[in-house]
């Protein structure tokens, strides 16, 4: 996965993971908790939608898409931008 997050719920702790779609299918995908939430197809490899809005956990979160020639999505849950997980 290109990023990864974590946020917590009511004490239950959930993951977030976004692949850019950078693969031979050209597929992106957006996976909460191990269950693939989203999918959209890349016509080129920096092909990312702007936005993405999704539950977590009975509530909502966004991911926004910035840059163009170096794709960077952001997690935002609660209106508070999320911190990646360090790999």
């Amino acid at each position: 996965m290109d990023r990864t997050w974590s946020v917590e719920i009511e004490a239950k702790k959930h993951l977030i993971e976004v692949d850019y779609g950078r693969n031979a299918t050209r597929t992106g995908k957006l996976v909460v908790d191990g269950n693939e939430a989203q999918t959209w197809n890349n016509s080129q490899w920096l092909d990312l939608p702007q936005e993405i809005t999704f539950d977590v956990g009975g509530k909502t979160a966004v991911l926004r898409a910035q840059g163009f020639f170096k794709p960077r999505i952001n997690l935002f849950f609660e209106g508070k931008l999320i911190s990646l997980i360090q790999n």
